[in-house]
C-alpha cells in the first residue's frame, strides 16, 4: 500500500515537472518569437527602467485616453504588424482599407531573417491597392553592414511606399552608431529616390546613439507608451503595443500621425 502511494506520488511529480517544462518552453518560445519586431528593444528598456513609464499599465492607460474612432486631435491612427499577427486575409485587407490610408509591415530582422508574412502580405496589400510601408529591425554592426541591410530591405519590398530603419538595440561593433545609421539612410535614399525614409526608436536610445544621424532622415517615428502626445518633433507616435484592432480581431501596435502631418505625406 505504501509502495503504491509512493509510486503515485512519484508519477504526479514527474507529470508536474513535465508540464512545468512544457509551459516554460512554450513561454520562452512565445517571448523569443517577438524578438526583432518593432518595439521589442523599447520593451526591454522599460523592463529595466520602469521609472521611465508614468504608469506600469502604460498600454492600457494610453488606450483608455484614445477615442475608438480612427482619427483624433492628435492625428490619424496607423497600425504596424509583423509575422506575429500572421498572414492577412482578403477580407482583413478590405476592412483595413476602409479605415486606413496605409499600414506598416515588417520585412526583415537584420539582413538574414525575412519576415514570414512579408511576401504574402505585401502581395495582398498590392492586390487591393492599399499602400504600405516596410521596416527593418536593424542589427547592423558597421557602416558597410548597415548599407547591406538597407539594400536587402529595398530588394525584398520594392513596392513599398516608404521605408523605416527600426534601430532600437545597439549591435554596432566597429565605427560609431551615428556612422552606421547615416550609412543606412544614404544607401536607402539612393535606392528609394523620392520615397520617404524614416527612423524609428524610443527617445533615450535615439539621443544616445543617433542624435545627429536622425536629422538626415525624412522623419522620426517615436515609440512612447506614456499617455499624452510627445513634445519632441515626430511624424509618427507609437503609443501602444496592444490596440484592439476590430479589422484583425487581435491586439496590434498602434500609432498616431504627428501634429500637422497628413497620411499623404508618407505615401506621396
Amino acid at each position: 500500500m505504501v509502495s503504491a502511494i509512493k509510486k503515485g506520488f512519484i508519477t504526479m511529480c514527474v507529470l508536474f515537472a513535465s508540464t512545468t517544462t512544457i509551459n516554460s518552453t512554450y513561454a520562452a518560445s512565445n517571448t523569443s518569437s517577438q524578438k526583432g519586431t518593432m518595439g521589442y528593444g523599447y520593451q526591454q528598456y522599460l523592463n529595466k527602467h520602469p521609472e521611465k513609464s508614468t504608469n506600469h499599465e502604460t498600454t492600457t492607460r494610453s488606450k483608455d485616453i484614445q477615442p475608438e474612432a480612427g482619427t483624433s486631435q492628435e492625428g490619424e491612427r496607423i497600425l504596424d504588424i509583423s509575422e506575429w499577427q500572421g498572414n492577412l486575409t482578403d477580407q482583413e485587407v478590405k476592412d483595413l482599407k476602409a479605415n486606413y490610408d496605409f499600414i506598416i509591415i515588417r520585412a526583415q530582422y537584420g539582413s538574414e531573417k525575412i519576415d514570414e508574412s512579408l511576401e504574402h502580405n505585401s502581395d495582398l496589400l498590392d492586390k487591393h491597392d492599399l499602400d504600405f510601408g516596410v521596416y527593418s529591425y536593424s542589427m547592423y554592426e558597421n557602416p558597410d553592414d548597415a548599407r547591406y541591410e538597407a539594400q536587402t530591405l529595398y530588394n525584398r519590398a520594392p513596392k513599398a511606399s516608404f521605408y523605416i530603419n527600426d534601430f532600437e538595440q545597439n549591435s554596432v561593433t566597429s565605427g560609431t552608431t551615428e556612422e552606421s545609421t547615416n550609412a543606412w539612410y544614404d544607401e536607402m535614399k539612393g535606392l528609394a529616390g523620392n520615397k520617404k525614409v524614416l527612423f524609428y526608436s524610443y527617445e533615450n536610445f535615439m539621443l544616445e546613439h543617433a542624435k545627429q544621424s536622425v536629422e538626415n532622415y525624412d522623419g522620426y517615428w517615436m515609440a512612447n507608451y506614456n499617455p499624452g502626445q510627445p513634445t519632441r518633433e515626430h511624424v509618427l507616435w507609437q503609443y501602444t503595443d496592444s490596440y484592439a484592432s476590430p479589422e484583425l480581431n487581435q491586439e496590434v501596435d498602434a500609432n498616431y500621425t504627428g501634429p500637422n502631418v497628413s497620411t499623404d505625406w508618407f505615401t506621396s
